[in-house]
């Protein structure tokens, strides 16, 4: 089954075409890496597949439902779940108001991220960035929805925790849920990562399925 299709999609700001033309598809348990340098653009993709950017051209369907033109909160009603790089949760709320607006208990964000079972009354925006990341993770896995976009989740996180945010998108996956996962973080990308695209100056360069080689391969490209 098929939860995301995009096609041909050109996004920017002000006029200008910062993604030229991207296709992409996500079946249900599949884990697909979005990959590329700082400025290939990435998270203008992002944004235009969750709705907060407007799309100049292309369209994104959900499960065959036509989104591209519908706000962010449709695109929630029909399963998507993100995390955003610049701004993961809602800063001005406690983490377990945060939790709450999924639905989620502290006790069940904990079984992610141990330590949020002691910040419940903690405003999240005093939260380090990489606290912030875990947080947000940990909202998406307590009400996982249908697709996951994670938009550098792993920025600013210990070792530790990249290798429990993993872990969760492996469990996710293996639930069915597809995951479109953008990340610097190369080594944990490929680790959880079904196939991946390497995008540059807005478009796909090269992609693949994710093999014994594939690292060699993308780092090569990312060198370039």
């Amino acid at each position: 089954m098929t939860l995301i299709s995009v096609q041909g999609l050109v996004a920017g700001y002000a006029g200008a075409r910062i993604v030229t033309g991207l296709d992409l598809d996500i079946e249900a348990g599949e884990v697909v890496a979005l990959l590329g340098r700082n400025g290939a653009g990435k998270s203008t993709a992002v944004g235009a597949i969750t709705g907060t950017l407007p799309a100049m051209a292309g369209t994104v369907a959900m499960s065959g439902v036509d989104v591209t033109k519908s706000q962010p909160s449709r695109r929630y009603q029909l399963g998507m779940r993100v995390v955003r790089q610049d701004q993961p949760i809602l800063r001005d709320l406690t983490v377990a108001e945060n939790l709450r607006m999924v639905g989620a208990s502290k006790e069940a964000a904990a079984e992610g991220f141990p330590f949020l079972a002691d910040r419940a009354s903690q405003r999240a925006g005093t939260l380090s960035g990489g606290e912030q990341k875990m947080l947000a993770v940990a909202r998406t896995a307590a009400n996982p929805g249908a697709l996951w976009i994670l938009d550098e989740p792993s920025e600013g996180l210990q070792p530790k925790n990249v290798d429990r945010c993993a872990q969760l998108i492996r469990e996710a996956a293996a639930r069915g849920v597809g995951v479109l996962l953008v990340e610097q973080h190369l080594g944990m990308a490929l680790t959880v990562a079904d196939r991946w695209l390497v995008m540059e100056t807005g478009a796909v360069i090269d992609q693949g399925k994710v093999s014994a080689k594939t690292h060699e391969t993308v780092s090569r490209r990312l060198a370039v």
